[in-house]
C-alpha cells in the first residue's frame, strides 16, 4: 500500500524564481536518493502564483519516515525563507 501526501505551500509574493530554484534542487535529490519515492512533484496554482502543492507518493510508511530524516530533506529546508506560512500536509492511502 502506497502512502501519498499533499503539501500545500504558500510563498511570499515575488519569490517564485528563488523558491522554484531551491525546490527544484531538493526535488531532484529526493528522487535520486530517497528509497521508495514513487512521486515527488511540485505544482503551481493557475489562479494564485504564490500557492503551490507538492504531491508525494511513497512505497511504504517506512520509506516516508526515512525520507523525513534524509539528507535530501536538509536540502528541502532551503525553501523555508521563501514561505509565507507553515506548510499544510495531508496524508492518504490506497
Amino acid at each position: 500500500m502506497s502512502i501519498r501526501l499533499t503539501v500545500q505551500l504558500q510563498i511570499q509574493a515575488g519569490k517564485n524564481a528563488d523558491f522554484e530554484g531551491a525546490a527544484s534542487a531538493a526535488i531532484g535529490r529526493v528522487k535520486a536518493d530517497d528509497a521508495g519515492c514513487e512521486m515527488y512533484d511540485l505544482f503551481r496554482s493557475v489562479d494564485d502564483d504564490t500557492r503551490y502543492v507538492m504531491v508525494e507518493s511513497w512505497a511504504s510508511q517506512e520509506n516516508l519516515d526515512a525520507h523525513g530524516k534524509s539528507p535530501a530533506m536538509a536540502e528541502m529546508a532551503k525553501i523555508g525563507p521563501f514561505l509565507a506560512g507553515a506548510p499544510v500536509m495531508h496524508t492518504y492511502t490506497d
